[in-house]
């Protein structure tokens, strides 16, 4: 697959609750790492979100002047329909639906791949309480792959280190392999 057909998406928000918290930076790389999309985004309702910014540093100062969801709609959804694969940290689970709940086009026909998820099975550290391998922080992976100088919760440093760790999985025959097992047995 060519890799202006690749993109790779990473959110910040003001907290975990995509139907009560907002969004407040979106940055989206192709996979050659040209920045396609990355700004600030002004939340419609909340000014105030000390948790989430305690994690990643923006604050009512950084947004205030930033352009709204709705205002960036249009741009968002033409990269995300022009994409063949898209690629995220967690964003299966966060991201994509989280995008969705604010309006953004996430319904599209591109394959979704969640580095989070398969680097879960690479890892191999097994959670017998929930029955499944557990979820690495994206600073985990990176770290794993050997990409240690970003500045984690900007969301472009988090998509580079996303597409950084994806291609790192893509070249870890030995991972896959095992991963594949892990999956295998995991079905059994």
């Amino acid at each position: 697959m060519r890799k202006s057909k690749i993109i790779c998406i990473d959110i910040e928000t003001t907290g975990l609750d995509r139907n009560n918290d907002e969004i407040l930076q979106i940055s989206i790389i192709n996979g050659r790492g040209k920045t396609l999309y990355n700004s600030y985004i002004k939340p419609e309702y909340k000014t105030e979100w000390k948790e989430a910014e305690a994690i990643h540093k923006i604050s009512w100062d950084c947004v205030k002047y930033a352009p709204g969801i709705l205002a960036e709609k249009r741009k968002i959804d033409k990269i995300l329909r022009k994409a063949k694969l898209i690629i995220g940290y967690n964003h299966k689970g966060f991201d994509l639906p989280f995008l969705a709940a604010k309006g953004i086009d996430t319904a599209v026909k591109a394959q979704i791949y969640d580095v989070m998820l398969e680097f879960s099975y690479i890892a191999g550290d097994y959670d017998e309480k929930h029955g499944n391998y557990k979820w690495k922080p994206l600073t985990y992976c990176a770290k794993y792959y050997g990409y240690t100088d970003y500045k984690a919760h900007d969301a472009l440093e988090d998509v580079r280190a996303t597409l950084y760790c994806y291609f790192a999985i893509q070249k870890d025959r030995k991972g896959r392999a095992a991963a594949r097992k892990r999956k295998h047995d995991k079905r059994r």
